[in-house]
């Protein structure tokens, strides 16, 4: 139950938290607005804040307000630091992308939207699929921010610390196995994914050459 737990968690946080940096990302790199340079203070503080000052003053923060810890607190609390991640990593993606060909592709009668989603989202998607597999990664693994948000919830990294203070019963072991197996068979089909992106645009290059 653990595990599933902790996949649940994982995949929910995980999604939200790349289309939010994604989105973040994006703002960053286009456009110059007031205001900037606290948001980019925000993702960085994720990254450079120990997890013990992050997970407690998240909770903190609950307590305030009256929050019940569960799977809501644990996801929110993952989601804060997962953003940084996602959005630094699809920057460095975006990072030296000509604009000038979503300009082209309107010049030529494409809407804004069609523009993005024919252009410019097919070239930033495997910064934003890494990004999205490091962010899953980091929940899964997670244990202090956990730790501190998780009430009665139970995830995997805290049922290995709870078992460890006894004894490590063997279906841990096999729940970590499985738990590996299925990270480099993510990590695989990103890969097969990219590839066979990479092999269609060389095709179509090729197509259009002749």
């Amino acid at each position: 139950d653990a595990l599933f737990v902790s996949l649940r968690v994982a995949l929910i946080s995980s999604v939200i938290a790349a289309v939010l940096g994604t989105m973040i990302a994006l703002s960053l790199s286009r456009y110059r607005f007031n205001g900037s340079g606290a948001v980019n203070l925000f993702l960085v503080l994720p990254l450079t804040s120990p997890e013990v000052v992050l997970g407690s003053s998240l909770a903190t923060l609950f307590l305030s307000r009256g929050v019940d810890f569960g799977y809501t607190t644990v996801i929110i609390a993952h989601v804060m630091f997962q953003i940084s991640f996602v959005a630094v990593t699809v920057r460095a993606r975006i990072r030296g992308f000509d604009w000038t060909l979503e300009q082209a592709a309107m010049d030529l009668g494409a809407s804004p939207q069609r523009a993005f989603w024919r252009i410019t989202f097919p070239l930033i998607l495997p910064g934003i699929l890494a990004a999205w597999l490091l962010s899953f990664a980091l929940s899964i693994d997670d244990f202090i921010i956990t730790f501190f948000n998780a009430g009665s919830l139970v995830t995997f990294p805290l049922q290995i610390f709870g078992a460890s203070r006894v004894a490590i019963p063997p279906q841990i072991n096999v729940l970590a196995s499985m738990l590996l197996f299925l990270s480099i068979a993510l990590m695989v089909g990103a890969l097969l994914i990219e590839s066979r992106r990479q092999r269609m645009i060389a095709s179509g290059a090729l197509k259009r050459k002749k």
